[in-house]
């Protein structure tokens, strides 16, 4: 007798159970891999959206405030670093380049970075997509998803919040856009800091003074008496003098513009994430017990289905041996819709999870501005055959016992 034509048969009798515990095991599966491609999804966006900043000097405080509010220009109360603290990174053998960055204003839902022309090109790593960097004060560079394109007039808004804050009487005239980076700075414009000083300072920076001094010229000039700024981003020239540069931030302590010692310390971005995804791990720990449990729980309900429909089934099955058919056929036929249901809700759930996780990727795109992009990899393989091995041993149980049955 042939197999699988009876397995067939079974399939289309009991259709609606069946059917019913393959979506069970779909979507318990489709969490697990959802949930296992979006936080592998997270840590490859946010290590390569920190990339390009290797060290960070800010006043100390926490390193975690410090890194994403520079990095993911989220809003972080910031204490100021004294303008002076830029000297310490100036010509220095194990420094390529180093640049302020001032946050504080928005223009609409952009977020406005005062910094230098260094800082735009990153060195002149990053060349722009159109147009040119600001050479006077009210220029402005903006991100290649800002919104703003050469021409664009930015009017700011104090405050980084949408909806809060107070129109500055100034605005910027956009003359060049950055390339796509995918990292929220693709949302940023970046604008003189020289500008985010006057702005703050309620000078009228929509004209040109005749006594306005050149763009970046205060560079070179005594730092002691300027406001200040967020952060400094820091571009070490070798992995060994990136170490000595923290450790030089890290022990360094500089006046401000009110004569008042502030503590300054150096952040690797590399190693606060290294701490963040260590904390998150914990919890992931967690979050895959539980869905664990649940791929469990619907591959045990399987299994007690599948038992129940050997019981009920037991007549045809025991007519089937009457007709000469051996244990191992009614056994096998029990274990290939068990295996089944375990297979086709494998299956589903790495489809409908992998698409879950692109859905988490556009909303925390749109969210974060760090571009993400879910792909399948190791993990999520290992939750499909897991399930495949489970439900082929654990319905082992009800197709020997179907196959062990007899009429009273």
């Amino acid at each position: 007798m042939n197999v699988l034509l009876f397995w067939k048969n079974e399939l289309r009798v009991n259709r609606g159970v069946l059917i019913g515990l393959s979506l069970l095991l779909t979507l318990t599966v489709a969490l697990a891999v959802a949930a296992s491609e979006t936080r592998s999804m997270l840590r490859t966006a946010s290590a390569a959206a920190a990339e390009r900043f290797d060290l960070l000097v800010g006043a100390k405080a926490s390193p975690t405030a410090l890194l994403f509010g520079t990095v993911y220009l989220r809003d972080e109360a910031l204490p100021i670093v004294p303008a002076e603290t830029l000297r310490l990174f100036q010509n220095q053998k194990d420094v390529r380049w180093a640049a302020p960055v001032a946050f504080g204003d928005r223009a609409g839902e952009a977020p406005l970075v005062g910094t230098t022309r260094t800082l735009v090109t990153f060195g002149d790593t990053l060349p722009l997509s159109k147009g040119r960097v600001f050479s006077s004060r009210f220029e402005a560079v903006a991100g290649a998803s800002s919104g703003f394109q050469i021409g664009d007039e930015v009017r700011p808004v104090h405050g980084r919040v949408q909806g809060a804050g107070h129109e500055h009487d100034t605005h910027f005239r956009v003359v060049g856009v950055a390339p796509p980076t995918g990292t929220p700075w693709d949302r940023a414009v970046l604008i003189p800091i020289e500008a985010v000083w006057a702005v703050h300072e309620h000078a009228k920076p929509g004209e040109e003074h005749p006594h306005e001094e050149p763009l970046e010229s205060w560079m070179t000039g005594d730092l002691s008496k300027l406001p200040g700024f967020s952060a400094v981003v820091v571009k070490p020239a070798t992995i060994a003098g990136a170490y000595k540069l923290r450790q030089a931030a890290n022990a360094a302590s500089v006046t401000d513009a009110r004569g008042l010692p502030v503590n300054l310390m150096g952040v690797f971005t590399g190693e606060v994430l290294v701490n963040l995804y260590a904390v998150l791990g914990n919890a992931s720990v967690a979050l895959d017990v539980l869905t664990a449990a649940a791929v469990l729980i619907a591959l045990a309900a399987a299994v007690i289905t599948g038992g129940v429909l050997g019981r009920l089934r037991l007549p045809v099955f025991l007519q089937l041996r009457t007709m000469g058919a051996p244990r191992r056929y009614v056994a096998l036929v029990v274990w290939l819709l068990i295996v089944t249901v375990a297979a086709s809700g494998a299956v589903s759930g790495l489809v409908l999870g992998t698409v879950g996780a692109f859905g988490a990727a556009v909303a925390l795109t749109n969210e974060t501005g760090i571009a993400m992009s879910p792909a399948l990899g190791l993990s999520e393989a290992k939750i499909v055959l897991t399930t495949l091995t489970a439900g082929g041993l654990f319905a082992l149980l009800p197709a020997v016992a179907a196959g062990r049955a007899k009429l009273n």
